[in-house]
């Protein structure tokens, strides 16, 4: 298995160093040159296996040589030892045909936590081979750093940057990141939005300042984010007779890794009908995939804040696919967004993404009447986020015959303030917690105060 970059050229990569990145060398996104493609029997067989199993035989052909079978297979198995429930991520039935997988089991309860343990692993391992140490940067409105925090939290050779928006983070989201340890990690509050944060962070990758040290994002930019979340739909798929009959899937976009993770696990042979795209008023996916226009716009803050951005990565690594891996293509269009600021591809490229994939916007009275109404009539609470995916798959299915599928990606206990609101929820007080790091403030393109900033800081780490 060898990986090449989304905006063409000649370079190729192993496994190794496509985890030891950021981005590559042309400012691309490291794919798979090929796809593993499994038959329906060999699906249909994996019905009985254990998740870290499972997890072993969609994940291993994508690594190749680059790790010994039994040592991918207790790295894998590692990385879900934290988690909660011993079915890492059940499924719930709240409808007729309609199901929530619980992807909130993991320590920091969200869906984050299974690319961010995995890549934690993944990263020591090859940096002791090696022998290098590395800076794993990356931007977060909450959850993907909160992830990464903990994912790395004992791991001797790397160093964390996260950058976040000043004035975009929950308060217990903040207080977290501010509990984290002065020593290993340095924290950059941007004056904007995730989208500025996210837009600085690929700046700093294509301009790296430290020679010696390695880049390592720990955004879905690197495949890892995509890559352990595959296994998401051939989980759900199995436990509703993948084989024997389709599966829809509804997403709320918090994350477009778990979109195009999807496009991903059909392409390799899973029965997937439908993926539904379910956004809030933050709706640049949905205009994309609903009028083929996509565009970066102002955020709204809403009560499903994981989703208020308009700035997806993985769309780059979309488009090259439906674009049949044409990488100058793909370099054209994502330069003349980074331009311009918006993008529209060829009809036929449209059509062709339309066959899959479906797309709704969900307002916030909705949201609302959706979490009340659920509570109502199954007892089950779900945080906003997942209410919008409910909601979307409800109103949006193909078929009725086919299961619909909802990433729940964040636990409700994380939304109890507005859960005890509505009546979902027993009210509780905050924990308080201990500040630890310190945030250097920057302006929302200030690359030149990040870099020196990071130096600075590499000083004081060594």
């Amino acid at each position: 298995m060898h990986y090449v970059s989304t905006r063409g050229g000649d370079e190729q990569a192993d496994f190794r160093s496509v985890v030891l990145s950021g981005l590559a060398k042309n400012g691309g996104l490291y794919v798979p040159a090929s796809l593993p493609v499994f038959t329906e029997k060999q699906i249909s067989s994996w019905s009985w296996l254990p998740f870290d199993e499972l997890v072993w035989r969609i994940i291993s052909p994508f690594v190749g040589a680059s790790l010994q079978e039994n040592t991918l297979r207790t790295l894998l198995s590692d990385s879900y030892q934290a988690f909660r429930h011993r079915a890492i991520t059940p499924l719930e039935q709240i409808g007729h045909n309609e199901w929530i997988l619980q992807l909130f089991h993991g320590p920091t309860q969200s869906s984050k936590d299974f690319a961010a343990q995995l890549q934690a692993r993944l990263v020591a391992h090859f940096l002791d081979e090696v022998g290098k140490q590395a800076w794993v940067v990356g931007a977060t409105n909450g959850d993907t750093g909160l992830a990464a925090l903990a994912a790395f939290e004992h791991c001797p050779t790397t160093r964390m940057a996260i950058v976040y928006p000043r004035n975009g983070l929950a308060p217990e989201q903040l207080a977290a990141l501010l509990a984290a340890d002065p020593q290993r990690v340095q924290l950059f509050a941007v004056d904007g939005n995730f989208d500025d944060c996210q837009t600085l962070v690929s700046r700093l990758l294509r301009e790296w300042p430290l020679d010696d040290v390695i880049p390592v994002c720990f955004n879905s930019t690197n495949w890892i984010g995509v890559l352990a979340q595959i296994v998401f739909y051939f989980h759900a798929a199995l436990q509703l007779g993948a084989g024997s009959r389709p599966v829809g899937f509804s997403v709320p976009a918090a994350s477009s890794a778990e979109i195009y993770a999807g496009y991903i696990a059909q392409k390799m042979g899973l029965p997937i009908n439908q993926v539904i795209i379910s956004t809030n008023s933050n709706d640049a996916l949905h205009q994309f995939f609903h009028r083929n226009r996509y565009c970066t716009q102002a955020s709204n803050r809403t009560l499903s804040p994981s989703m208020d951005f308009s700035l997806y990565s993985n769309l780059e690594r979309f488009i090259w696919e439906i674009y049949q891996h044409d990488g100058h293509a793909t370099k054209a269009l994502m330069e003349h967004f980074e331009r311009y600021g918006e993008l529209s591809i060829g009809n036929a490229q449209w059509l062709r993404a339309r066959v899959l994939f479906d797309s709704y916007s969900v307002d916030e009275s909705q949201v609302r009447d959706e979490v009340v109404e659920l509570f109502r009539q199954t007892g089950s609470a779900i945080d906003p986020h997942t209410a919008v995916g409910v909601l979307a798959g409800r109103l949006h299915r193909r078929s009725l015959g086919a299961p619909m599928v909802t990433f729940g990606q964040i636990a409700p206990a994380k939304s109890a303030a507005l859960l005890a609101e509505l009546g979902v929820w027993p009210a509780g007080a905050a924990q308080a917690v201990e500040p630890g790091a310190q945030a250097a403030y920057l302006a929302k393109a200030d690359l030149g105060g990040l870099c020196q900033a990071l130096c600075a800081a590499q000083q004081r780490f060594v």
